[in-house]
Order: C-alpha cells, then sequence, then structure tokens
C-alpha cells in the first residue's frame, strides 16, 4: 500500500468492528464436536424447500447448472462483476457456503457434475446457517463425497452456426473430480471456446428536414479464441476445518475485422474505413482461498483471500480511402494506428466469525479489505503520408488505485417458526488516487443498512420484505480514456466520478403449487442518488498546459453524476406444470416493467435513465417425451428499447419483436445427451437512432440523424447448434 496512512473513515471503520468483537469473547473458548462432511438437509420449516436428485431425472442433467436452472420458480443471478467480494455474491451456494472465487456462479455450477450432487435446496428468506447475507431467496447445491478413484467426469461439445459468419464455432469442456484421499478432493476444468460472428450494418444519414445526405454499410467480425483451465481444492483436515482453494488462468487470442464504406445518395463512393484490431495479450486469472475453523455448532471463524490479474494490449490499425487517395504511406490511404494497454487487478481479504448464541439468533461479524487497480495507456496516431502524428486525448494515460475497508455486523433473528427478521449494517470508508493525465485523491465513507423480514403465512405462501441501502462499486475503466473510430466517438475519463448510493425497497410474495409449480410477484422502488450517466465535460486537449488557453478548451462527454432520480417497478417469475392440459409440460416465465425518472441536466426536462429498458419478458415450454426419450419445447424474450444521452446527442436502441428458439433433446443413445437448437429464429434486427443537435442537446434544434439497421452481433444473430454431452 506504499506506506498510505489510515485515514480518518478507515480508523472509525476498524473502531466498530474492534468494538463489536468484543461482543463475544466468552464464546471464543468453547470446544467442537466432529462435524459431518456434507450438511444436513434444513428443515421445511425454516423455509426451505429440499429437492433429490429423483426431480430432475425427467430434464437429463449433465451438471449442477441443468439442474438450478430446473428449480421451480428459481432463476440464477450472477452478482454483478465488481471490486472486492461481499457485494459481488449470486444467489448460488455450493454445501451451504459461496466458493472463494468472483467467476459467475452460473459459470461454476457447470464444472459440478450432476452425478455429484446429492440434492439441492431452495431456501427462501433469510437463514441463519448460509454463507452468503441480503438475498430474499437461496439455492444451496449439497454434494456428494467423492469416491476414491473419483467420481464420473463431464463432456460437453457444442457446435455453433452462426448467421452471416459462414462458419462453424462453438466450445469443447470436460470436468471431472478426484478424490485425494477421505478428507480431500480435487475438481479439475478444461474449455476451449472457439467463437466466431460477424454483424452486418446499414445506416442512413439524414438532414433535418428527413433528406438522405450519405448512407454507409458497415460490417464487423470477431474472432474470440482462447484456453481456461480451472482447479477447484477441498480439504477437510480435521473434523473442525474446512480448507478451500481454486485457481483460474484464461488466456484468449481475439481479433475482429472492421470495416465502413460511406455512399452518397447517388451511390458513389465518398470514405472508407477498413481495420484489423489484435489483441496481442489479453488474459484473466485467478487465485483464491479459505479456511473455516469450527469451534462448537455455535461458533465458527472463516477467512478469504482472493487475487485477480487481467492484461489487455490491444493494437488497431485502420486504413481510410476516399475517392481521390489520400497520400499517406501507401500512397493511398491515411493511415490511423491506435494502441491501447490495459493492467489491472485487487487483492481481497475477508475474515468474520459465526456465533450462535441461542436458538433464536444467528450473528455474522468481520471485516473485509481490498485493493484494486487499473491502468491504461492510449496512443493514437495518424499517417498521412509525412509521417505518424499523434493525437492526444485528455486522460489517456492514467492509473487509479483503491484501498478500501469494510467492517460488517449481521443478526439473523428467529421471532418465531413463521417470522425472521434479518438485519445487518456495513461501513465502507475508501480512499481512491487517480496519477498520470490527471492527479488525484478523494476519501469516501458510507454506512449500509440493510433489513430483511420473512413471514411464514402458511403451507403454500411466504412474504418477503427488504429495505437496505447500496452503493454502487465505481468501474475503474471510466477514469480513464476510450475511443470508437467506426463510430467516431470518444469517452472522457473523469476522475471525478462518484458512486450511486441507492435506498432500496421490495416487497415479494410467493406461492407455491406443489411440489413443481411457484410463482412470485415482487414490487420494488428505488431512491437513487448521484444517478451515474453521461455529463459534458470541458477539458484543455492540451495536457499539461496551465493555465489552459481558452482555444484549447474541449467539450467531451464523460461519466458522470447527474443528480438524483427514482426507480419503481414490478417483477414476475414463475413455473407451472400443465398436468391436466399437457402431460410431462411446463412453462416458466419471468418479466419485469420499470419506470425510471431523473432531471436532464442539459435540458431540465424528466427522462429516463440510460441504458436502461423499461420492460422485459422470457417465457419458455418443455414437454417430456418418455416413451422416446426426448423432450421438446422453445422459447420467447423480448425487452423495450433503451436510450442514451450525450452532450451533443440522443441515441435510441430498439429491438422490436420476440427472439424465439426452439430445441429437441434426446438420450436415445446410452449416457449421451443430444440437443439440437436453434436460436433467434426470425433475426430480428436492431435499430439504432442517433439524432445530433446544434450546440448541445439543450438547444433542440436538429442537425442531422443517423439511422442504423444491424443484423448479427450478440443479441441479434440467429444461430444453429448442436450441443453433445456425457458422462465418464
Amino acid at each position: 500500500m506504499d506506506g498510505v496512512k489510515l485515514r480518518r473513515p478507515v480508523k472509525r471503520a476498524i473502531g466498530l468492528i474492534a468494538l463489536a468483537a468484543g461482543m463475544s469473547p466468552a464464546a471464543m473458548a468453547q470446544q467442537a464436536p466432529t462435524q459431518p462432511t456434507q450438511p444436513a438437509p434444513r428443515a421445511a420449516s425454516e423455509g426451505v424447500q429440499i429437492f433429490d436428485v429423483a426431480f430432475f431425472k425427467q430434464y437429463n442433467p449433465v451438471t449442477a447448472a441443468d439442474m438450478v436452472n430446473r428449480v421451480p420458480g428459481f432463476e440464477i443471478e450472477d452478482g454483478e462483476v465488481l471490486r472486492g467480494f461481499g457485494a459481488t455474491a449470486g444467489n448460488v451456494l455450493v454445501n451451504g457456503e459461496r466458493p472463494s472465487s468472483k467467476v459467475l456462479i452460473s459459470e461454476q455450477l457447470k464444472r459440478i457434475p450432476a452425478d455429484s450432487v446429492a440434492r439441492i435446496e431452495l431456501i427462501s428468506g433469510s437463514a441463519s446457517n448460509v454463507d452468503v447475507r441480503g438475498q430474499t431467496q437461496l439455492v444451496n447445491v449439497v454434494l456428494k463425497q467423492v469416491k476414491t478413484g473419483g467420481s464420473p467426469g463431464t463432456w460437453v461439445v457444442d457446435l455453433r452456426e452462426l448467421q452471416y459468419s459462414e462458419r462453424i464455432g462453438g466450445q469443447f469442456q470436460v470436468t471431472k473430480s478426484f478424490s485425494l484421499g477421505e478428507t480431500a478432493d480435487v475438481t479439475l476444468d478444461f474449455q476451449l471456446p472457439n467463437l466466431r460472428g460477424r454483424t452486418e450494418s446499414f445506416e442512413a444519414v439524414r438532414n433535418a428536414s428527413g433528406g438522405l445526405t450519405k448512407y454507409r454499410e458497415q460490417f464487423g467480425q470477431p474472432n474470440q479464441i482462447g484456453v481456461q483451465g480451472s482447479g477447484v481444492l477441498k480439504w477437510r483436515p480435521t473434523a473442525q476445518d474446512t480448507v478451500g482453494a481454486n485457481l483460474q488462468i484464461a488466456p484468449t487470442w481475439n481479433t475482429t475485422n472492421i470495416g465502413s464504406i460511406d455512399f452518397a445518395p447517388s451511390g458513389a463512393f465518398e470514405r472508407g474505413t477498413f481495420g484489423f484490431v489484435d489483441y496481442t495479450n489479453n488474459y484473466t486469472a485467478e487465485v483464491g482461498a479459505d479456511w473455516e475453523h469450527r469451534f462448537s455448532p455455535e461458533l465458527s471463524v472463516k477467512g478469504i483471500a482472493l487475487a485477480t490479474f487481467t492484461g489487455v494490449d490491444q493494437d488497431d490499425v485502420f486504413h481510410i480511402f476516399t475517392p481521390t487517395g489520400m497520400a499517406g504511406p501507401d500512397g493511398l490511404a491515411t493511415l490511423r494506428t491506435i494502441n491501447r494497454t490495459t493492467e489491472g487487478g485487487e487483492r481481497v481479504a475477508r475474515g468474520f466469525a459465526t456465533w450462535r448464541p441461542n436458538s433464536a439468533h444467528t450473528i455474522d461479524i468481520g471485516m473485509e479489505g481490498a485493493f484494486n487497480f487499473r491502468e491504461v495507456t492510449l496512443d493514437i496516431f495518424n499517417d498521412t503520408g509525412a509521417g505518424p502524428v499523434a493525437t492526444v486525448l485528455p486522460v489517456s494515460d492514467t492509473r487509479v488505485e483503491e484501498t478500501r475497508v469494510e467492517p460488517f455486523i449481521t443478526d439473523v433473528w428467529k421471532i418465531s417458526p413463521q417470522l425472521t427478521l434479518e438485519s445487518g449494517f456495513i461501513y465502507e470508508a475508501s480512499t481512491i488516487k487517480q496519477s498520470g493525465d490527471e492527479v488525484k485523491e478523494r476519501e469516501f465513507s458510507y454506512p449500509k443498512p440493510r433489513m430483511i423480514a420473512t413471514w411464514q403465512a402458511g403451507e403454500t405462501d411466504q412474504l418477503r420484505g427488504s429495505v437496505s441501502r447500496e452503493v454502487a462499486q465505481l468501474d475503474f475503466a471510466e477514469f480513464g480514456t476510450s475511443i470508437n473510430v467506426v463510430d467516431e466517438s470518444s469517452l472522457i475519463g473523469n476522475p471525478d466520478l462518484e458512486p450511486e448510493k441507492t435506498w432500496k425497497a421490495r416487497v415479494e410474495w410467493e406461492r407455491k403449487f406443489g411440489k413443481r409449480g411457484a410463482v412470485t410477484l415482487a414490487v420494488f422502488y428505488d431512491q437513487v442518488e448521484d444517478v451515474q450517466d453521461f455529463i459534458p465535460r470541458t477539458i484543455c486537449s492540451v495536457i499539461g498546459q496551465t493555465p489552459c488557453d481558452p482555444s484549447n478548451l474541449r467539450t467531451y462527454d464523460a461519466p458522470g453524476n447527474i443528480g438524483d432520480g427514482t426507480r419503481t417497478g414490478v417483477e414476475v417469475r414463475g413455473t407451472l406444470p400443465l398436468a391436466g392440459f399437457i402431460e410431462n409440460a411446463e412453462v416458466r416465465f419471468s418479466g419485469m416493467y420499470q419506470e425510471t425518472d431523473v432531471t436532464d441536466p442539459l435540458t431540465g426536462e424528466a427522462r429516463r435513465f440510460s441504458n436502461e429498458r423499461d420492460w422485459t419478458y422470457n417465457v419458455s415450454y418443455r414437454q417430456e417425451l418418455p416413451d422416446w426419450k426426448s423432450a421438446w419445447g422453445g422459447s420467447a424474450k423480448g425487452t423495450s428499447d433503451k436510450f442514451e444521452y450525450k452532450y451533443l446527442e440522443e441515441i435510441a436502441f430498439d429491438r422490436p419483436g420476440s427472439s424465439l428458439e426452439l430445441f429437441l433433446e434426446t438420450t436415445q443413445i446410452p449416457g449421451v445427451t443430444v440437443r439440437a437448437s436453434v436460436t433467434n429464429i426470425f433475426h430480428v434486427e436492431e435499430t439504432r437512432i442517433r439524432s445530433f443537435f446544434a450546440g448541445s442537446r439543450a438547444s433542440d434544434v436538429l442537425q442531422r440523424t443517423e439511422e442504423r439497421k444491424q443484423k448479427g452481433g450478440p443479441e441479434g444473430t440467429q444461430w444453429f447448434a448442436v450441443r453433445v454431452s456425457g458422462t465418464f
């Protein structure tokens, strides 16, 4: 930490945790009996529904992910990809614990063979004996003890043909668990992703009166090729201790071909930009470990250490052509090169104690500390024939560091067999330093209280309510400048960016329909402080010029805060078996509708939040055909439009219609599951409209529009896939 002095907020944080730690000195001396290696089933009276492996047999699961995805009324939430550990938890546990990893839990579940699962528990409401707080619903995947010689492994071959790409891509994965004796086991996973896509776009540029002034055709052809290897170790050296460790490394060799050609309304060629993006160095790596010691059934301690590493070197080469040719180094075109480097990582340490002073209370008390950094460089050169000339953008070379401490305390109070109250408090204290093109140091401190109440109103009904204050984690990428050559736009880094603070209130009602049916309806209200959006930032275009010559002042778009706003909405999700109508069939559904409101700092008018959709939905159908050892079904999903609001422009994104999928699955080959599917059957195009205004959006004087219709892309491509999986 380079000898960083403890700031006042950090001192207050340490004082709070020291005071709380003194609550239970007598309990530390208690001794422990032997603990079972597999958690015992939780009581149904605690809001827990247990699903044994026979429940999932009809779905032909290969991995734990296949099983969790069929739990009635439940959807996997990966949590957020943020700094630190505690704030990034998803809603799935393994053996009652959160793995000491920030890899998405949906990805981790794909590395657990279905044959290794003993049962799955759906926990609705706060539970006293799990490793995650602040969730109103969790799934706990309970694993069998690995057999001597190892448990069955899994393999998956997923081949895809993406529309427009005319190439086959896919992924290969193999996972195997090994016993290292009676007290230890290790799971190894190896993957070979190979995804090759393509997007094609048509864009019309019109003047304020709607007349066509030019049109352009664009394409992008990404190639994502990599290797991913991971290992997870579980070791029980004593009856009181459990040790875990995980390691993952994922280098990739990605490239992208890009093209954009401008034509006059007559069809005459005006300008062409052709580029190649090469990620010469691109990797992520993670190493984590945890240790838990149980002094007694009433007292345990756990420590977690985690380190992540990222590195990206990106080289872009663009040739820009005109009808007359621009005297570049090849005599034909301007040569533009962009070199970007990014290095980042975080180091996290987290420790806490769990104390059960009586049957009604479970208290967690602990602290998390983290150090994060991100260092970026951006170099741009243009060569029209006289040699490379640098184009310098502000905040293009910078390093950001954060030191953060978070003491926390939580109490799960079983008021009665029907009523549980979880209350918690986190105090966040941090220091953020920025160096390079911009130099700044700031301190932050935020109290983050939380309360969740769960009422089991009957055997089939449960009511859950929560109130919490959450502080969003800052994205360090937004402290530095980024550029988009094809769109001819840039975002300037902003060292004054502050995190959003949100008071969240939510009420959920869950109704179960037998063993396989459930519906949850939720309403929510968020009061958001310092809404993060885009702001105009006027800055000197000549780095280091003090005072800045007024002629060098430029106004750029930058990430920033625009004031306070609200978010209000409803959500629904559920699983309904269709017995009595269609045999062996079920429908799953989820949907969200919300309204967001904030005052635009440029126009002074109320508007939506940038990049948030008003509604989404997803409906799927599955029918088992037991006589044929097969199943078939389909799904439909859709979203509303969304907007971005910048200094000179307003951007609207819309993909009308639904993305439809059909699949057929069979286990006719013993030990093998074959699934054939077609996704996004009608390959609905995405429309993007950029509206540019004179001076700024506040003028309301339209200058031009650029309307792009894009075929393909991550959400718009139709693709055919065959997935073959099995065990060995």
